[in-house]
């Protein structure tokens, strides 16, 4: 298989937080719902790039064109062609891959973008190639399954949030942090702020002053008082996303989608939270969470 995992776990120099460097290994596509899935962190060959369940009809695969598929050296891989150090992974690429439907009765269309880097032979390969991974997916792939039994205004932001997700995983964690909001909303937490009588406290706009996040999932505790620490983490995300979106980091916006995903199943299907959803809380938490970022080593 011309599949690589990538451990996304680079050196952080901004944070002064040093991880193990990255490293490739080989997997097999993930396999799920009748249908291989793009996964952020994988490396796909030109000739292995999967189809994906369709997010129009959930019943056929957007099957990539690979025959009549367009590459393309960038512009700056060429200037950087002509130095005398050139070195292999200076060569990048982009790739434009055409989707279709297999669902005859559906025959959604869609286009997939891809950027690639040339790899040095190694153990897993004899010959340098070239390996993409996807930057823009229309229509997105779900990341989570969107049920039936999800209220339709929280179902349309997850499937922003996918959207989103592969070329601005800021703006997918705002958009996450949104769906937690409509998420208490239909959970009937309150959102306006009242006096002792109950009365709606108004701005000097005249316009009603709204309740915190962090309050609302205080309140939301006395519902689900694990569906809302989980959600918290998600909170944490949404802010930093707002202020620093060039310090988020798709791996951890991965598992903060994950993470309401779960929370989702949990309330509205009845599903326990899945245990592995912890880790995603704690590793979400250790980079977002200010009590969290304290620990973070300092610089001397």
């Amino acid at each position: 298989w011309a599949i690589y995992h990538r451990h996304n776990m680079k050196n952080d120099f901004t944070h002064n937080v040093h991880k193990p460097c990255v490293h490739y290994s080989w997997v097999r596509p993930v396999y799920t719902q009748g249908s291989f899935i793009l996964k952020p962190g994988f490396l796909y060959s030109k000739q292995s790039i999967p189809a994906y369940l369709c997010p129009t009809c959930v019943k056929g695969k957007m099957l990539p064109d690979l025959e009549n598929c367009l590459c393309r050296q960038t512009g700056e891989s060429v200037l950087l062609s002509k130095l005398d150090y050139w070195e292999e992974s200076f060569h990048k690429e982009m790739l434009r891959v055409d989707l279709s439907c297999t669902n005859g009765d559906c025959k959604e269309i869609g286009v997939l973008i891809l950027e690639g880097e040339l790899y040095a032979p190694d153990e897993h390969q004899p010959e340098a190639e070239v390996l993409f991974t996807p930057i823009y997916i229309n229509p997105a792939p779900q990341l989570f399954p969107l049920e039936a039994e999800y209220p339709d205004d929280i179902r349309k932001i997850a499937q922003e949030a996918f959207s989103l997700f592969w070329n601005d995983p800021a703006s997918c964690g705002n958009k996450i942090r949104v769906g937690v909001e409509a998420l208490l909303n239909d959970q009937g937490v309150e959102k306006e702020r009242k006096d002792k009588n109950g009365i709606a406290m108004l701005s000097k706009k005249g316009r009603p002053k709204p309740i915190m996040l962090h309050n609302r999932l205080e309140l939301f505790k006395n519902i689900s008082a694990a569906s809302a620490s989980a959600l918290e983490s998600i909170k944490w995300l949404g802010n930093e996303s707002s202020h620093s979106g060039a310090l988020i980091h798709q791996s951890v916006v991965y598992k903060a989608v994950m993470i309401f995903g779960s929370v989702l199943a949990h309330l509205y299907s009845n599903q326990p939270i899945e245990k592995e959803i912890n880790y995603s809380i704690e590793h979400v938490n250790f980079w977002y969470h200010p009590d969290k970022q304290k620990s973070w080593p300092q610089k001397t």
